[in-house]
């Protein structure tokens, strides 16, 4: 996949809706940065960029995955409860 398709640096789909405001603006200084210096991103010319970037979606996953976690926990109550009313 391409940078048009979504895919990204590492595997990570690098799409605008996936991601907070502040990511996508990381996200849009590395790409900026690889283009601007094609040849200089080899010797590390980017990497500031790029450890932010991660450091972002890092943070970003470690949310999702403990509001996904809390979410699990609410509907597994929910689901002992069993139903408000009986038919």
């Amino acid at each position: 996949m391409t940078h048009q398709d979504g895919e990204g640096f590492g595997g990570v789909n690098l799409s605008p809706h996936l991601h907070t405001d502040e990511c996508n603006e990381l996200i849009a200084r590395l790409r900026q940065c690889h283009t601007e210096h094609n040849f200089l991103k080899f010797f590390g010319t980017c990497n500031d960029f790029d450890r932010a970037m991660r450091q972002c979606l890092k943070k970003e996953r470690i949310e999702n995955r403990e509001r996904n976690k809390q979410h699990a926990i609410e509907v597994q109550r929910r689901l002992k409860e069993g139903p408000k009313e009986r038919f």
